[in-house]
């Protein structure tokens, strides 16, 4: 577009200047081009900025100017203005008739004077205008009817694709789906259906044409089965099996309004039912025996007391298989679990005639539920019959292998009982048997229970104890039997704070032992003993000889901490090695339990005194403390509450004394109750001894005061 156009439109004969030629009409273009433009900005929207549009409307003011005045005359350019106008959107409703109206007047002004031919000129040339934007605005209109016409048409093509890529994509889908699917009319009858549900049928396609899927529902879901049937269903196929199905109902609408048809998803269940039933069975059995696992067992136990008859009794037996560990050491896994699966098959073989449940209820554990008829037998023949059946040897490898059972039996009404107590009496029954020996058996004792759960609730609440500051350091005297002067202080633990009353020595270690606390209690028991070491020095006015004992238990001897425990202690106290004795439980050394052996070698080497507790004198005992560094030997007191001793036992007691003391040993006796049985172990060679004749386990204070006087 050419801005900068310039024109000659003066008449013939119009005189010019040298220095202003065409100024005027130059002036009067632009003026008339930017009239234009706001008329045209005025009736219709142009998508063209201010500039853009200035230079356009001039472009097309200079060809009307200078076809007005051109020689011959041509009006064609005023019939491409006209187009130019179409093309260039200016085709408001008013624009061809306001723009007609302003070329009129303005190009006789751009032109000079009018006369009869320039009037004749620019009627044609407007009329070419306008017969240019009338032609271009038809062009127009028929290019968009075109337009609009072709996209409808691709608009239908495209949607007549879509539609048959739908339906297409429909069939694959109705057709290859692993899900049932069928077309259903409002009475639920099938229209349509595809191969996946044909197989869930186990039917044809034409079988199912009118047919309905309530016509294969099982008979004894038919009566809760929604109308159309839905949701988890039993089904009974053509074949006669039964079908596990999940149904889905969907409504099909063409329109609004009620549904025409339905569309019902049918997916197989079967496979995933049946591994269900395995898992359950799984959860419920023990996988080796086939016999119901414990959780089953305790839940059949609950269920079978709580349907049976209140009069009648139920006996429930626990087995524990004697020695099986070392069977599975010696013979190897796979021969034991063979071995487990014919005591299992054995089990139920014995209970056959019984209304009886077997289960494995742990590794070498077994347990038997019988609810009692006038035919079961008495507990003893019951437990022989048992025993009887195990006794039968199995051979592996051609090797004949038989087990033992300890048995564990309550027989109770079923009125007075429930599967929980009867189960844990028939258990702790199970252990009064094991504590006994082999191959033995029990009836449950409720005197002995309430004994052995009390002594449990005890050693349960004790690590407690121990946190709150229950358990106490208890001190008592050791005296020499020839002129009864305490010589040393020997250092207990004890539970004061007990809510049913205080506990001795043997009685608190007895139940730290049970849950371990005693390897616990061990450390802090050493430094608070060995704290008052030097008041136990000074009130003895002893230097060279040990005036404090500490006995460990079994745990506590062979206590892989035990040297840095005792290290610790005599250190935190300032005092010499010498000073301190440790009593080791003799046969935690001589079975050499955990470092036990080691831990008393060790203490010697540290340069504290080493003694051997709960010593008999036995052969092996000898030749341990003859090859051990323990310079004292302490014995239990078998006279203790008895008046008439026999001759042999006070020869075995003798001998033990002497032998102790021929190897250059210490000997000291705990526990002496009475006077008489201090004379005789001082008759006997006995150096030391300790209890409640000389004095009971009590605090430092008192123990302290009773020092260096002879015990009363």
């Amino acid at each position: 577009m050419r801005a900068d156009r310039r024109i000659d439109v003066t008449s013939p004969g119009q005189p010019e200047t040298a220095a202003g030629r065409h100024a005027e009409p130059e002036q009067v273009a632009r003026e008339l081009t930017s009239t234009w433009m706001n008329v045209v900005a005025a009736s219709t929207y142009v998508a063209m900025t201010s500039r853009e549009l200035e230079d356009y409307l001039h472009e097309l003011v200079l060809m009307l100017a200078e076809a007005l005045v051109a020689e011959p005359f041509d009006p064609r350019p005023g019939a491409e203005v006209g187009a130019r106008m179409v093309t260039g959107a200016l085709v408001g409703s008013d624009t061809l008739a306001l723009s007609v109206r302003l070329l009129v007047e303005g190009l006789l002004d751009l032109g000079g004077p009018a006369d009869r031919d320039r009037m004749r000129n620019l009627a044609a040339l407007l009329s070419a205008m306008c017969t240019g934007y009338a032609e271009a605005v038809r062009r127009r209109t028929l290019d968009q009817q075109e337009d609009m016409k072709r996209a409808l048409l691709s608009a239908k093509q495209r949607a007549e694709q879509v539609l048959r890529a739908t339906e297409t994509r429909f069939r694959e889908v109705f057709t290859s789906s692993p899900t049932g699917i069928a077309i259903t009319d409002l009475d639920g009858r099938f229209v349509d259906v595809n191969p996946a549900l044909v197989e869930i049928l186990g039917s044809q396609p034409d079988r199912l044409s009118g047919a309905g899927l309530s016509d294969y529902l099982a008979p004894d879901e038919a009566e809760d089965v929604t109308d159309p049937p839905r949701g988890r269903l039993k089904l009974v196929r053509d074949d006669g099996e039964t079908a596990w199905v999940y149904v889905a109902l969907s409504p099909l609408r063409e329109g609004p309004g009620r549904p025409e048809s339905y569309v019902l998803t049918v997916q197989d269940l079967s496979e995933l039912q049946l591994l269900q039933g395995r898992f359950g069975h799984q959860l419920l059995h023990d996988a080796l025996t086939g016999l119901a696992n414990r959780l089953h067992f305790e839940s059949a136990v609950e269920t079978r007391l709580g349907r049976a008859d209140p009069d009648l009794t139920v006996t429930l037996c626990c087995l524990n298989l004697d020695a099986f560990g070392a069977l599975n050491n010696g013979l190897g896994h796979q021969a034991a679990d063979r071995l487990l699966r014919t005591v299992a098959k054995r089990l139920v073989d014995v209970m056959a005639a019984e209304n009886a449940l077997v289960a494995r209820t742990g590794g070498d554990e077994f347990a038997v539920l019988i609810e009692d008829s006038p035919t079961t037998p008495e507990i003893p023949e019951l437990v022989d019959r048992i025993n009887e059946a195990l006794a039968e040897p199995e051979y592996v490898d051609g090797v004949g292998v038989a087990v033992n059972a300890s048995v564990g039996v309550v027989r109770r009404p079923v009125a007075e009982t429930s599967g929980a107590e009867l189960f844990r009496a028939a258990d702790a029954a199970l252990h009064a048997a094991r504590a006994t020996g082999r191959r033995q058996w029990r009836g449950f004792d409720a005197e002995r229970d309430a004994r052995v759960q009390a002594r449990y609730r005890d050693a349960a609440a004790l690590p407690g104890a121990f946190e709150d500051g229950e358990l106490g350091v208890g001190y008592r005297p050791v005296v020499r039997l020839d002129d009864r002067r305490t010589v040393a202080i020997t250092a207990g633990l004890r539970w004061s704070g007990r809510p049913s009353g205080p506990l001795g020595e043997r009685e608190t270690m007895a139940l730290a032992e049970l849950t371990g606390q005693s390897v616990l209690c061990g450390p802090w028991m050493l430094r608070t003993a060995c704290a008052h070491l030097p008041s136990w020095r000074s009130a003895m006015g002893m230097a060279d000889a040990a005036a404090l004992r500490v006995r460990l238990s079994r745990l506590q001897s062979a206590d892989d901490d035990l040297v840095a425990a005792v290290l610790a202690a005599v250190e935190a106290a300032g005092v010499e090695p010498s000073l301190l004795e440790i009593g080791f439980d003799t046969g935690a050394v001589l079975e050499e339990f955990g470092s036990a052996a080691d831990n008393l070698q060790v203490v010697a080497e540290i340069g504290v005194r080493t003694a051997l507790c709960d010593w008999d004198g036995g052969l092996r005992q000898l030749d341990l403390l003859e090859h051990c560094p323990a310079l004292s030997v302490v014995l239990g007191d078998p006279f203790a509450g008895r008046d008439d001793v026999g001759a042999a036992l006070l020869r075995a007691a003798e001998a033990s004394v002497g032998a102790a003391k021929g190897i250059g040993a210490v000997v000291s006796v705990d526990g002496i109750g009475t006077e008489q049985a201090a004379i005789r172990w001082a008759e006997l060679g006995v150096d030391t001894a300790q209890g409640p004749l000389f004095g009971e386990l009590t605090d430092v204070e008192r123990a302290l005061s009773g020092t260096g006087r002879p015990a009363q």
